[in-house]
């Protein structure tokens, strides 16, 4: 390593002799930044012995050993002797307290705010090329921001090494960092009550100062005013640094805009779904009931775009989104049977969902402002067969099945339901995106979630308010469905009417008829004869739930006896499937007239 002299005894030197000198050692070190009036150290570029002088108390022997130390200083740093000499200034307040502002280098050399200008381009250079830092989070909307000397700086000239100037720059920036910067300017506005189109102005400049981040030229490129882009880092910070991985929107508004005006009109556009940021796809609102419970967060999109490569490192939502899904090579092949008109439903419902004609029907549906979405309701009784349809469906046209568990979806908390429930759709659109075919977004048994809405009047309002939020979530996204969803009730009693006018098709799934139930019954036991299978069919009214429990029955007894009942026997299985199929004395008083 290259030997250097003792460069902290350097600084320490200089620090002292100019720090008494006021101007006099300044306007030696360059006579020409000065006015004429304050050059009484230097005449005509040659020292003076003015000991007498009691306006000047240096010798020329000390001006001049503090010139050659300085200049030793300034080709240390790499910098010009006048640089040096604020350097010095700098270092000495930072030495004895946290950090300094310019107003302390100014007091160093008793230099008035006029006086300072002068010296200001040579100051900011320091600050620029990082041998001075600003202090983050402190003060960032100040006309006078603090600063400290560069910790590495600091560290080579206490331990006396050699200085090599490249290493300024620290560590390098990075996505995180930089939304992290934002981040800060942000609380910075909030606390120092700075007016928010300063908060966007210093913003583009911490943009011009890493032009070559690649997320920061896709943003810019995405949006062209600053001020779209600020909340967007302020989300990507928030989604860092949350452990629900979302951002309040009253708490954010309030720390962007000082016009609560502005506040109001952002937050009632992004309610509205109507802000360019969920317009782009990046941005998403979880609705509360108050604009105070509301949060925003970032979508599938809006995390690809901020976290790149470490995209997966992030979110496990790739692994749970391939985890809810049932391939249709999953799906056992099974014969369905129904009547006619049913046939008829399913075939159009089907057909429609062909590779092809689902994407001509969707381009069609566009064109004239239509929802592009494909719904269905299959309601029926229990058993008639409405999610095996729905998994047959799929099967037949290659599509996966999104199975929604419903049960999930309800939590006990306030607010966190409805965010499940958004969740839902949520990782649905990035199924969709993901998928070469849109799957199937599955709602089994979803009366507990298409219910009717409730009156929040009642003595139970907040549970109330609780499922209205879910159902309108529901709502507005079966409005706005770019994909398939499949629901299947038993209880159409209970389905609000809002739901109803939604489902494109309403499939109703009835008993099926003798012959259905014939070709059933001959589909599960081939070995009975066709006339047994009518006996079956036209004797028992089951669903083709209730005909798979017979036959599991039936397997049974084939494993335990080594061999197949009789009719007579599947006919005594048949009585006792039924709740109250079979005569028993009945349990209490019994009351005669």
């Amino acid at each position: 390593m290259k030997k250097t002299k003792n460069i902290l005894k350097t600084v320490s030197y200089l620090a002292m002799q100019l720090e008494d000198s006021k101007t006099y050692l300044l306007n030696t070190i360059a006579p020409d930044t000065l006015s004429e009036q304050e050059k009484r150290a230097c005449r005509h570029g040659r020292f003076v012995d003015n000991e007498d002088d009691k306006k000047n108390p240096f010798t020329a022997k000390t001006m001049m050993e503090v010139v050659n130390q300085n200049v030793y200083l300034s080709k240390y740093l790499g910098v010009t002797p006048l640089q040096s000499a604020l350097f010095v200034a700098a270092f000495s307040k930072n030495f004895n307290r946290d950090n300094f502002d310019a107003d302390d280098v100014c007091s160093f050399f008793e230099l008035n705010n006029m006086q300072f200008m002068v010296l200001a381009e040579n100051f900011d250079y320091l600050v620029k090329n990082k041998y001075l830092v600003q202090v983050t989070n402190h003060r960032h909307f100040s006309n006078n921001p603090d600063y400290v000397i560069n910790p590495i700086v600091k560290e080579t000239i206490m331990s006396g090494k050699a200085f090599d100037k490249s290493k300024l720059g620290g560590e390098e920036i990075h996505r995180y960092k930089f939304v992290k910067m934002v981040s800060d300017l942000i609380e910075g506005r909030s606390s120092e009550d700075a007016p928010t189109h300063l908060l966007f102005e210093k913003v583009a400049e911490v943009e011009f100062e890493y032009p070559e981040l690649t997320f920061v030229k896709n943003v810019c490129k995405m949006f062209s005013e600053s001020e779209d882009r600020t909340l967007f880092y302020e989300i990507c910070d928030d989604f860092l640094t949350s452990h629900r991985r979302e951002s309040g929107l009253e708490c954010t508004l309030n720390d962007i805009y000082d016009n609560y005006r502005m506040r109001f009109a952002i937050g009632k556009m992004l309610k509205d779904q109507q802000h360019l940021l969920q317009k782009a796809g990046l941005v998403e609102i979880s609705s509360g009931n108050m604009f105070s419970e509301a949060s925003l967060s970032l979508t599938d999109k809006g995390k690809r775009l901020f976290l790149e490569e470490d995209y997966d490192l992030f979110t496990d939502e790739a692994e749970a989104r391939n985890k809810n899904l049932i391939y249709p090579d999953k799906i056992p092949e099974k014969q369905m049977f129904y009547d006619a008109d049913l046939t008829k439903q399913l075939e159009l419902f089907t057909q429609n969902l062909d590779d092809d004609k689902f994407s001509e029907l969707q381009q069609r549906l566009d064109k004239m402002s239509l929802p592009k979405g494909i719904t269905a309701l299959f309601h029926g009784l229990p058993g008639t067969g409405k999610t095996e349809t729905a998994m047959q469906i799929a099967r037949a046209t290659g599509r996966a099945v999104c199975h929604v568990d419903i049960s999930a979806a309800k939590t006990c908390w306030y607010g966190e339901s409805q965010k499940l429930v958004k969740r839902i759709f949520t990782n649905y659109r990035s199924m969709c995106e993901r998928e070469e075919r849109k799957p199937i977004l599955l709602f089994n048994e979803a009366d507990a979630l298409f219910g009717s809405r409730q009156n929040v009047n009642n003595t139970n309002s907040s549970v109330a308010q609780t499922e209205n939020a879910i159902q309108n979530i529901i709502l507005e996204e079966m409005e706005n469905l770019d994909g398939i969803l499949i629901a299947t009730t038993n209880l159409t009693d209970n389905l609000d009417s809002a739901f109803a006018r939604r489902f494109l098709f309403k499939v109703q799934f009835n008993q099926p008829t003798v012959e259905a139930k014939q070709s059933i019954w001959k589909s599960k036991l081939e070995w009975l004869s066709d006339d047994e299978c009518h006996q079956l069919a036209q004797k028992h009214d089951f669903s083709g739930g209730e005909i798979d429990n017979i036959v599991r029955k039936v397997v049974m007894e084939e494993v335990l006896h080594g061999k197949r009942p009789d009719i007579d026997a599947i006919e005594d299985m048949c009585r006792h499937e039924k709740l109250g199929g079979s005569k028993r004395k009945k349990i209490g008083f019994n009351c005669q007239n």
